[in-house]
């Protein structure tokens, strides 16, 4: 049986992952034992860990029957997670939007299968989740100055989303938890294994992201109608809204609804697996 592994690692950061870090080749990259677990899913974790002033975050996938059934019920092509991570992430930044920079990244294939793979990102200093950081400033009434900081923050995120849409690119995890926010308010988009790419977007991949999104601020709380719909324009670029646009409100409006619903189950269905409290 014959397997095909690749690994990369970017040119500047050679000398310290191999050296220091002792990662040498694609094993010991998944073989890896020290560091912060950050997480635990099926088939997957991500480990943080230090190397010489420096904090990154890898990135492990391993190949799990249960998923690969799960995808094929679906009639979908098992994903290449740190191939399309890679890519995602060198895609997002030719739109001008900040991520996460790229380290390292290694594939395990068999007949084009993955059946494990790794990438290794560097940290985000100082940044937080947007969720948190607007959990947080939204306690308490906002003096003038902060609600022109609001504002500029929901028009950021707009112009993220309609940078990707507008190129053809749908994020499918598009929640706040997946931006964060530097101390300068530099607005950074993470988690890009999943982005699709077309020629042009579909609609119903729009309204998938918008979906996402719109239920990730109903967990924040304290989002107007007012600051939703200032989002929304900024968003489509207009000033008032058209027949069309209104549907397309309604439709995220429906798939924000189905989201809440699957998310009590997925949140279930983790908590039997342990990979939650």
């Amino acid at each position: 049986m014959s397997f095909f592994v690749h690994t990369m690692i970017r040119i500047e950061d050679r000398s310290l992952i191999t050296d220091q870090g002792g990662f040498k080749d694609f094993a010991s990259f998944m073989d890896f034992e020290g560091g912060e677990l950050v997480t635990r899913q099926r088939g997957r974790t991500v480990t943080r860990l230090e190397l010489n002033g420096r904090a990154f975050y890898l990135k492990r996938n391993r190949f799990d029957s249960r998923e690969l059934m799960k995808t094929v019920l679906h009639l979908r092509w098992p994903a290449k997670n740190a191939v399309s991570e890679w890519k995602n992430i060198l895609a997002v930044e030719r739109l001008g939007i900040r991520t996460v920079i790229p380290i390292a990244m290694g594939e395990k294939r068999l007949f084009g299968l993955e059946v494990s793979s790794f990438i290794l990102t560097e940290e985000l200093y100082g940044a937080k989740p947007l969720e948190e950081v607007l959990k947080q400033e939204l306690q308490e009434k906002l003096s003038p100055a902060r609600r022109k900081w609001k504002q500029s923050i929901i028009e950021k995120v707009a112009e993220i989303a309609q940078s990707m849409h507008s190129s053809g690119m749908c994020h499918q995890d598009f929640y706040l938890g997946h931006f964060f926010l530097a101390p300068d308010d530099s607005l950074y988009l993470i988690d890009l294994q999943r982005v699709l790419h077309r020629s042009e977007l579909p609609r119903r991949y729009i309204v998938k992201d918008l979906g996402q999104l719109n239920y990730s601020v109903d967990c924040v709380g304290n989002i107007s109608r007012t600051d939703r719909m200032r989002f929304f324009l900024h968003y489509l670029g207009v000033k008032s809204l058209g027949a069309a646009e209104k549907n397309l409100a309604r439709s995220i409006a429906a798939k924000t609804d189905r989201i809440a619903r699957h998310t009590v189950k997925l949140l279930q269905r983790r908590r039997r697996r342990h990979e939650l409290p």
